[in-house]
């Protein structure tokens, strides 16, 4: 097979996860604007080609560089935390 390079973010391109950054490749774009990509591993990671690698995720999650995958990792706003219950007082 030929090895040519495919533009972000059409299926072959690399691109990496919004809050880890890790690399991934875009196997196949869905129709509901989500991605099926392989988890291509960081340098000194054993490789695993496997399809336990592979995983849908919304396309808006995947970044062309790593840098622009941090940055917006810092931007988002974090989830809500869970409000604990009350102790100590038992409706009657």
């Amino acid at each position: 097979m030929l090895a040519t390079a495919s533009p972000f973010p059409f299926p072959g391109s690399k691109g990496f996860v919004l809050g880890t950054c890790d690399p991934v490749t875009i196997i196949r774009k869905n129709d509901d604007g989500t991605a099926l990509v392989r988890r291509d591993p960081r340098p000194h990671e054993i490789r695993n080609r496997d399809a336990s690698g592979n995983a849908t995720m919304p396309m808006a999650d995947i970044f062309e560089t790593e840098s622009e995958a941090f940055d917006a990792s810092m931007k988002a706003k974090p989830k809500p935390r869970r409000k604990k219950a009350r102790t100590g007082r038992v409706s009657k």
